[in-house]
């Protein structure tokens, strides 16, 4: 059980008084050890000090306090009295020399006691700390305290052990002296304290931080952990800071793979839509070829089986020219989705090679189905060319006035 009180009215009495026991204690004069306790001398300067005084004196059950040197009236203000204070009850308060008396009880490593005064350091509970004073340091280490039990399993103050769970149990016995305490790097604790963010990645910084501490006091005597903690914080903050970095590393790729692979369906349904787009009329190109060639009759004149064939002929050349342009667009559609893969490849490539080196063959993929797909939309042009090329030789085969009309032209063409 922890030696200081929990809240209650008795307990807001016990700090006002104790609050009165700091006043007097640190207004002492000529301060020194007696006995188990403190005596000094008190300047009663004013009617605060008189009541400070006078109260403390009629609660001598709490704070132990004596009157050595009065006259047999009431004392008042201008005198000089000599006071002994012995051991206030501990539950009411500490009156100590020193903060390596305070580090003698029970939980103060973990937990900073609410009501104490240390005479030689001119302080009490309440009074803030001078930046690098040994209060000062150990309230930094207490709340460096608090930043590491959020990284373990857990803190018993009672035991004043902090538990991390490491393929098994791991204690970290929080022992220290002031010495400890005025060894400290100062510039090293407050990063190590200010380390863990708040907000989406508190969770996973705190299991960073804990391993980092492991790694550092793995091979350590537990009576000796928590001293080489504080002697290696700047180790502890270059672990931190490495184990992060890989941290960071893996969320960007983790971001990067569902991006990567965004773009991997979206670029190929895009490239299959391209075609889809489409499949009626490339399905017509067979259908027409067939029907030119069973549609146009032989003739030997000029008839109506002659006009027949010539209506088919040039609705072979529509069909085609608007097939063509038809392709024309789905090529200037596919080169779109091309310039945007490469744009989104070259942009995955100023990455750390490290990250992304998994990642870029899905674009070389995707570059390698662009190219297929421009290669079949060039060969179903060629193939409707064949196909317009196929219409004339038919009608040339089966029309007699077509075969002398081409005829005649290359005799005209030929001759002399």
């Amino acid at each position: 059980m922890a030696w200081w009180p929990s809240c209650s009215a008795s307990w807001v009495d016990d700090m006002a008084t104790f609050e009165q026991l700091a006043r007097v204690v640190l207004q002492l004069t000529r301060r020194r050890a007696s006995g188990k306790g403190l005596a000094g001398e008190l300047l009663i300067d004013s009617e605060t000090t008189l009541a400070d005084l006078l109260d403390c004196a009629a609660a001598v059950d709490d704070t132990d306090l004596s009157i050595e040197t009065m006259a047999a009236a009431q004392p008042a203000i201008g005198q000089a009295v000599e006071v002994t204070i012995g051991t206030p009850r501990p539950s009411f308060g500490l009156v100590l020399t020193d903060l390596d008396a305070l580090l003698r009880f029970q939980s103060a490593h973990v937990r900073e006691p609410p009501r104490y005064v240390l005479w030689e350091a001119g302080i009490s509970r309440t009074d803030p700390a001078s930046e690098g004073s040994d209060v000062d340091r150990y309230r930094k280490v207490l709340a460096l305290v608090q930043v590491l039990k959020g990284t373990a399993a857990f803190l018993d103050e009672h035991e004043e052990v902090l538990v991390f769970i490491k393929g098994g149990k791991f204690e970290v016995p929080v022992s220290y002296t002031a010495p400890d305490l005025r060894a400290l790097d100062l510039a090293a604790l407050h990063d190590v304290v200010g380390v863990i963010p708040e907000g989406t990645h508190k969770a996973q910084c705190q299991a960073i931080l804990s391993e980092a501490v492991h790694e550092v006091l793995a091979q350590q005597a537990p009576a000796v952990r928590f001293g080489r903690l504080l002697a290696g914080l700047p180790e502890v903050r270059e672990r931190f800071d490495r184990g992060y970095r890989l941290f960071a590393a893996g969320f960007s790729y983790e971001k990067l793979r569902d991006q990567v692979e965004a773009a991997r369906i979206e670029y190929t349904g895009k490239m299959h839509k391209v075609f889809s787009d489409i499949q009626n009329q490339l399905l017509g190109i067979p259908v027409a070829t067939v029907i030119v060639a069973t549609q146009m009759k032989p003739h030997d004149k000029v008839g109506s089986e002659f006009w027949i064939s010539v209506a088919i002929l040039l609705g072979s050349f529509v069909f085609a020219m608007l097939v063509h342009l038809l392709l024309r667009n789905q090529r200037h559609t596919l080169e779109v989705v091309g310039i945007e893969i490469r744009r989104q490849h070259k942009e995955l490539e100023k990455q750390p090679h490290g990250v992304v080196a998994n990642l870029l063959p899905t674009f070389e993929l995707l570059e390698q189905r662009y190219r297929t797909q421009q290669r079949i939309l060039q060969a179903v042009d060629w193939v409707v060319l064949a196909g317009v090329a196929l219409s004339v030789f038919f009608f040339y085969q089966l029309s007699g006035p077509a075969r002398l009309w081409v005829d005649a032209m290359l005799l005209a063409a030929t001759s002399p």
